[in-house]
């Protein structure tokens, strides 16, 4: 009889431990899980102004695909981007402070400066263009397996990873709405 009570206090004890188990890691109609990913969604879309970014590009034309490793720098009035990869653009180094454009070729040591040009920020290879986008736009966020997934119709995908809180990949649409640009996330530290 002894025996038969210690075996259901040990079912009681693993029949709760499952159910705990089950409620934090079921997706849907979770709360715990619901409330995580708000918190993501809300970090990515209002502290993601200020980060330094090692990344692939992939650029896909109609018969080639074109990869360019590059480097990446955001901050409050300063932005640039810079091609580590070997090949035609090697060395290229494009620079936005205070609305002063400064191009440079590092191997060919050639420099050109623009005055008064629009911030280099709203181009489409960086995450506060997409930021921006994703506010002004009826745009969603959904899960994906680990990821979430920050959606703007027409002009591409943001996938954020739910352990890390930081971008993985973005996915940039041309006029037709194909991805023409994929940008991996190799290292990003959010400042």
């Amino acid at each position: 009889m002894k025996k038969m009570y210690i075996i259901l206090f040990f079912v009681i004890i693993l029949l709760i431990i499952f159910a705990f188990c089950y409620y934090n890691t079921s997706i849907f109609g979770n709360n715990i899980i619901i409330k995580n990913e708000n918190k993501i969604v809300d970090y990515v879309l209002n502290n993601i102004n200020e980060y330094d970014a090692e990344i692939e590009v992939a650029v896909k034309s109609n018969k080639t695909t074109n990869i360019y490793k590059m480097k990446q720098n955001v901050s409050k009035n300063y932005s640039s981007i810079e091609v580590l990869s070997k090949g035609k653009i090697n060395g290229l180094k494009i620079e936005m402070k205070d609305r002063n454009l400064k191009i440079q070729n590092t191997e060919l040591k050639l420099d050109k400066i623009y005055e008064n040009y629009e911030p280099l920020t709203n181009n489409t290879l960086f995450l506060n263009t997409f930021i921006k986008k994703f506010k002004e736009s009826n745009s969603t966020t959904y899960m994906k397996e680990n990821n979430i997934v920050f959606e703007v119709p027409n002009f591409g995908k943001l996938y954020v990873d739910m352990q890390t809180s930081k971008p993985i990949k973005l996915e940039i649409k041309d006029n037709t709405k194909k991805t023409n640009i994929c940008i991996n996330y190799i290292s990003i530290e959010i400042k």
